[in-house]
C-alpha cells in the first residue's frame, strides 16, 4: 500500500486567494484528494496544515480551528513584523523540515502550494524515490519551476468547489 501524505502552505494559498476576493475550501482539497485516490491502493498518513498565526486577529484563529476541525493536523507559529511593518508569515522551513523527516516513511507527498522556495525540497525528494505532485493555485500563480520538478501537477482553480468568489 503507498502511503500518502498531504502539506498545505496556508499562507501561500490565503495571500494568493484573498487579492482576488476569493476564499479556499480546505475541506473541498481533502475530499477531492479522497476521491482522486479512493480505486488506488494507497493510505493517507498525514493532512497537515502549516499557518502562521497573527496576533489579535479572530479571523486567522477562526480559519485555523476551521481547517483542524477538518482533520488538518495543524503546525502553527507566530508571524514575525518587520522593522518597516510588512508581515513576514511564511512556513517554508517547517514544511521542509517536516516532509525531509518523513521522506523514509511515504511514497508520495501533495504539496498544496505555488511558492518557488520548495524546488530544492522536492528536488531532494524525487532523488530519494518520492514522488511529489503539485496542487498549485493555478499556473499563472505556481511558480513554473515547481510545475518543472514536480512529478505531476495538479491545478486547485479545476477543482470544483475547492475556491469560492
Amino acid at each position: 500500500m503507498r502511503k500518502v501524505a498531504v502539506f498545505v502552505d496556508v499562507q501561500n494559498l490565503q495571500e494568493i486567494f484573498e487579492k482576488q476576493g476569493a476564499e479556499v475550501r480546505y475541506d473541498r482539497i481533502k475530499s477531492w484528494l479522497y476521491n482522486k485516490y479512493k480505486m488506488k491502493n494507497i493510505e493517507f498518513v498525514k493532512f497537515v496544515a502549516f499557518v502562521p498565526s497573527k496576533k489579535d486577529d479572530d479571523k486567522r484563529t477562526k480559519l485555523i480551528d476551521a481547517i483542524s476541525l477538518m482533520g488538518y493536523r495543524i503546525v502553527s507559529k507566530p508571524a514575525k513584523i518587520r522593522p518597516d511593518g510588512s508581515i513576514k508569515a511564511n512556513m517554508d522551513v517547517e514544511i521542509t523540515i517536516e516532509a525531509v523527516s518523513m521522506s523514509d516513511r511515504i511514497d508520495e507527498l501533495v504539496l498544496v502550494t505555488g511558492d518557488s522556495d520548495y524546488e530544492p525540497l522536492i528536488n531532494y525528494l524525487s532523488k530519494k524515490g518520492v514522488k511529489v505532485i503539485i496542487l498549485g493555485p493555478g499556473r499563472g500563480p505556481t511558480a513554473v519551476e515547481i510545475i518543472r520538478a514536480a512529478d505531476e501537477f495538479e491545478n486547485l482553480t479545476e477543482i470544483e468547489g475547492a475556491i469560492i468568489k
